[in-house]
Parts: structure tokens; C-alpha cells; sequence
């Protein structure tokens, strides 16, 4: 038999775990160089604008001192310091200057990197300017206070513009074209360093991914290999990492659970069929017999009190299997109610009494209050089964029903043969009937009460036994949770 053809799906890379894990990778990633890379760029523009800056300042006074040297005998002030000299302002003032006063080399030309300058009066004249000083320079306003220098990029130029107190106003700047390409050149390194560690990430991402997505895959390619009817087969746990081992051994639970509940259905549809078709074939064969030739009413009413017993006995199983396939496929926790399962139970004794009687038994009872949660009428077919069950193939029967804290038991004992070791493990299944030692004549048991009383049992979270006594007789043990647990 060939395992069905599942359909192909249409690839949604977004629908896939392994690509919103690797896009997540992607974008927390990406999101972390660029918060490394752009502070990097910016911290190394701000170096780059304040080696600059020194640099135009020393430019300055590089200038100044040509200037004192050129125009002035005595260039200096009583300190030795070059910063405007009163008689230098004087000599600019009086504009005593040339344009082709000699400058320092960095001001001369037009090549990358060049340095200008130019200084006016108040009024905007010209007192001195370098010949390749650009047009359109903004100058500082001269005041009587001193006032801060103004920094300033220009296009591809950086300029500082300072004005004297009462004097002149000065603009000095340089051109940093050489430092835009290297700025330009460092960023490009960096963003390929940062596209380059990407790349690495994702894929590093990508491979990670897939580890971690294999494990599911193979626990995903095992579970659809057993719906397609490979029933034993397993997930292994220890190729998987502590939390998806977890889920396997959860999910292998579930398949074993499943593989059980299948095994039994299975069973129960097999044993179900062999118990009916025994009565069917008496109707049908019964039926047939009538049938062939007029008979006296004598014969007629005996072959239909047949077809009466065969069909009863068909209306108790189908009941019984009702019964069962209901307390096995509901939990029933809406039909349960606080109860008292003592008063349950005396309501049970006292309707099997006359079978006790008539099989000419004692049925005997000691019972303390126990109140729990669940179905009375439920609980009362579980007692009722164990107790025909008791008198059917035991003896002398005593009920008995204690609490503890946590818990209520209720036993069911017989001084009967007890029942054969080779059938205790199979006590409660589905139409199994123990061996004819345990039965007495003209039993009509089919081998449904004890499974339907582990089902109960079940059902109200509760456990059943079964076992022989050291002095002869079987015991049924039923222990359920009390109310308050």
C-alpha cells in the first residue's frame, strides 16, 4: 500500500521558522553595526574637524609671525608671544602692506590642502590678503569685546574667523579636500567591513538556524511517517538538545498512548464483531429453521423465546459497549458533583441484595462517610459491576469504605476460588472472561463489567486493582481523590 501523496505548498520564505529566524538574525545584525559603525564614522569626523582646527591655528600664528618678521623690526611682545602685536594692527591699519609681502609656503597656490587668508578694518577694507584667498568671505564683526572665534565649514573648506577688539578681523582657512577623501576612504572601509561582517553573520545565522530547525525537522519527518502507518517507529531523544528532547519524550508518550488506543479500538471492534456474531447466527439460523415448514405453535413459540433471549442478550451488549465508549471518550467532568460516596454505595448493596439472596450469599457492608467530586450514577455502575462481579463468580461479599486525608478507598472482597494467576493481568480488559472456576452456572457475563469499572475508575482519576487475599478470595481495591484534593 502506497502512503498518500502529500500536496506541495507554494514557497513563503516568511512562513518558513528557519527564514523569520535567519530575517530577525538579519535585522538584529545589521541593527548592532550600525549603531557601532556610525559613532565610529562620527567620532572620526570630530577628530578629523579638530586636527583641523589645530592646524588652522597654527597656521595663524605661522602667518602672524611672517607678518612681524616682514612689516615690523621688532616682531614681538614684551613676552615673546606672536598674537598681534600692537604695533603689527598699527602697521595693517595704516595698511603699510604689499600684496606681495612674502607668506608662508602653506598659503601660497591653489593646490589640495592650501591654507588663505585675508584681514579687513572695520570698514571691510582690505589690509591684507593672500593671493588665493576665495570671494565671498564672511568676516567677524569687530567689537570693543573680544569675542570667540567662529569655525565653519565652507563647501570643501574649513575656515576660522577672528575679529581684534577695536582692530581688525581675521579669516584664515584651509582647504581639506586631502582629509574629505580620506574621511570618504575610511568610511567605504568601514562599510565594507561592516557589510563584510554581515555576510559572515548571516551566513554564520544560516547555519545555525538550520541546526537548530533539524531537530524539529526530523521530529516533524517521524511524525508523519507514523501517520502514514509506521506505528513503531520513534523520535530518538538523545540527538536533541535538552528542551527539544523534552518534547520528544512528551511527543513519544503521545504516539505510545495513541498506538495503544488504536491497538485497542482495533481489538475492541474485533472482539465486538466475534460477540455478535455468535447471536446473529442463532437469529439467523433460527429464523431459517421456522421458515422452512409450517410447524405447531408449540415449536413456533420456542424458536421465538430463542429469538428473544439471543436478541436481549444482543440489546445488554450494545448497552454495555455504549456505556464504555462513553466513559472512555468523554471525561465527564461536567456530570460530576460534590457527593458522598458512602451513600452511593448503600443505595448499590441494598439493590443487589435479592441476587445475594437468591445464590443464597451474605453481602455485607462498612461504610464511613466519603465525599468526593463526580458522577453518582457513574460510580454506581462501578460498584454495581464489582459487586455482581464478586457474587457472580466469588462468594460471601464485603463492601468497605474508608477515607484518609487525601484519598477514599472502597474494597470489594470475596472468600471465593480467588482468581488464577494467568488471569490476573487481563482482568479488566474488554470481553475477557476469567477461567470457568471463578463462574458459576448459568452465568450470562460478557466479560464488560471490570473493563467498564477501570474505565470509570479512570475517568474520575481514580485507580483500580485487582489481586487475590493471603486466606483465599479476590479483592478489588478502588482509590479515588476526596473532595479537597
Amino acid at each position: 500500500m502506497t502512503s498518500p501523496t502529500r500536496p506541495s505548498r507554494p514557497f513563503r520564505p516568511f512562513q518558513s521558522l528557519r527564514w523569520r529566524i535567519q530575517a530577525w538574525h538579519a535585522l538584529i545584525l545589521a541593527a548592532v553595526l550600525i549603531a557601532t559603525m556610525f559613532p565610529a564614522v562620527h567620532l572620526a569626523r570630530e577628530n578629523m574637524i579638530r586636527r583641523i582646527d589645530d592646524e588652522i591655528h597654527r597656521l595663524q600664528i605661522d602667518l602672524m609671525r611672517s607678518l612681524e618678521r616682514n612689516l615690523i623690526e621688532s616682531g614681538k611682545d614684551e613676552g615673546g608671544g606672536p598674537m598681534f602685536p600692537q604695533a603689527l594692527i598699527e602697521h595693517l591699519l595704516k595698511k603699510n602692506t604689499s600684496p606681495d609681502t612674502p607668506v608662508p609656503e602653506s598659503f601660497q597656490g591653489t593646490g589640495p590642502g592650501y591654507a588663505y587668508s585675508s584681514i579687513r578694518n572695520t570698514d571691510g577694507d582690505i589690509l591684507y590678503q593672500t593671493a588665493n584667498a576665495p570671494d565671498g568671505l564672511v568676516f567677524q564683526p569687530v567689537t570693543k569685546h573680544r569675542m570667540p572665534p567662529t569655525k565653519r565649514l565652507v563647501g570643501k573648506r574649513r575656515e576660522h574667523a577672528v575679529s581684534i577688539p577695536n582692530g581688525i578681523s581675521i579669516v584664515i582657512g584651509r582647504d581639506i579636500t586631502p582629509d574629505l577623501d580620506h574621511m570618504r576612504t575610511m568610511t567605504g572601509i568601514f562599510a565594507g567591513l561592516g557589510l563584510t561582517v554581515w555576510l559572515l553573520g548571516l551566513l554564520g545565522g544560516w547555519w545555525l538556524a538550520g541546526r537548530a530547525i533539524r531537530p524539529i525537522q526530523t521530529i516533524s519527518s517521524t511524525a508523519t511517517r507514523i501517520a502514514e502507518g509506521n506505528s513503531d517507529e520513534r523520535i530518538d531523544p538523545s540527538a536533541m538538545d535538552s528542551e527539544l528532547a523534552e518534547l520528544s519524550h512528551v511527543l513519544n508518550n503521545s504516539f505510545d498512548r495513541l498506538s495503544a488506543a488504536v491497538e485497542r479500538q482495533r481489538q475492541f471492534t474485533a472482539d465486538a464483531s466475534h460477540e455478535f456474531k455468535t447471536p446473529i447466527t442463532i437469529l439467523l439460523s433460527e429464523s431459517q429453521r421456522l421458515l422452512k415448514r409450517d410447524r405447531a405453535p408449540e415449536e413456533y413459540r420456542e424458536g421465538l423465546e430463542t429469538c428473544r433471549e439471543t436478541a436481549e442478550r444482543m440489546r445488554r451488549l450494545a448497552e454495555s459497549l455504549l456505556i464504555l465508549a462513553r466513559q472512555e471518550d468523554s471525561p465527564a467532568a461536567e456530570l460530576r458533583t460534590p457527593c458522598d460516596l458512602s451513600e452511593v454505595l448503600a443505595e448499590t448493596i441494598a439493590n443487589h441484595q435479592p441476587l445475594a439472596r437468591e445464590k443464597n450469599l451474605t453481602l455485607e457492608s462498612d461504610l464511613s462517610p466519603a465525599p468526593c467530586h463526580g458522577d453518582p450514577d457513574a460510580l454506581a455502575l462501578l460498584a454495581g459491576n464489582l459487586i455482581s462481579n464478586a457474587l457472580d463468580h466469588g462468594g460471601n461479599t464485603t463492601v468497605t469504605c474508608a477515607t484518609t486525608a487525601t484519598s477514599i478507598r472502597l474494597t470489594v472482597i470475596d472468600d471465593g476460588p480467588g482468581i488464577p494467576a494467568t488471569d490476573l493481568p487481563r482482568i479488566f480488559d474488554r470481553f475477557y472472561r476469567a477461567d470457568t472456576a471463578r463462574t458459576s452456572s448459568g452465568s450470562t457475563h460478557r466479560g464488560l463489567g471490570l473493563a467498564i469499572a477501570k474505565a470509570v475508575a479512570e475517568n474520575h482519576n481514580g485507580t483500580l486493582t485487582a489481586s487475590n487475599r493471603p486466606q483465599g478470595g479476590a479483592s478489588f481495591e478502588l482509590t479515588l481523590p476526596t473532595r479537597a484534593s
